[in-house]
């Protein structure tokens, strides 16, 4: 992993939805990618949204806690380079 993504994301359960904090530093956009539970293919959450972002998708089974992971790749100079950010694991109650 490169130096500039060890710690780019942070999330945290609060008011039962996840917070999603990130730090662009010198890179042009962001996209957001979230994985639930028994997904097994990481998905697109946000893109180049204002930070934090608010994760209030209810959970797949609702009664029972659920294991959310969340990672970011990061846009610097277009296209052609990408960074795969820190991955953040958290339990939704």
């Amino acid at each position: 992993m490169h130096p500039l993504t060890l710690s780019v994301l942070s999330a945290a359960v609060e008011n039962g939805r996840v917070v999603i904090r990130y730090q662009l530093g010198l890179a042009e956009g962001i996209t957001l990618y979230s994985r639930r539970a028994a997904e097994t293919e990481f998905t697109p959450l946000a893109e180049d949204e204002p930070g934090p972002f608010i994760d209030e998708r209810p959970k797949l089974d609702p009664r029972a806690p659920e294991i959310r992971r969340y990672r970011a790749v990061l846009l610097y100079s277009g296209e052609e380079n990408r960074l795969l950010s820190n991955e953040v694991v958290l339990t939704v109650p």
